[in-house]
């Protein structure tokens, strides 16, 4: 859906990959070293998903209030926290 209005189609490439080497991390992670570095860095993948869900609600909420580059800083820091928390609440 998202690819369909964004008019350089290019990006409907970055959008399919990062599901298909984020998959294939955790692969030859698990082949490689162990399954327990595997689940450390899925852990790691769902955090950081997480924080991505934080910084798309705050940026879609501030956006039109405080301007583009206020708001994309401010999600950044909404990202880094609830990133961090996340990280912290999995490894702690």
């Amino acid at each position: 859906m998202v690819t369909d209005v964004l008019k350089p189609k290019a990006f409907a490439g970055l959008f399919s990959a990062a599901p298909s080497v984020a998959i294939a991390s955790l692969a030859l992670t698990a082949v490689l070293m162990s399954s327990d570095k595997a689940s450390q860095s899925a852990l790691t993948m769902i955090a950081g998903a997480i924080g991505m869900l934080a910084f798309c609600l705050v940026a879609g909420l501030l956006e039109k209030k405080t301007g583009a580059i206020v708001g994309a800083g401010v999600a950044w820091l909404s990202w880094l926290v609830t990133a961090g928390l996340a990280f912290w609440i999995f490894f702690a």
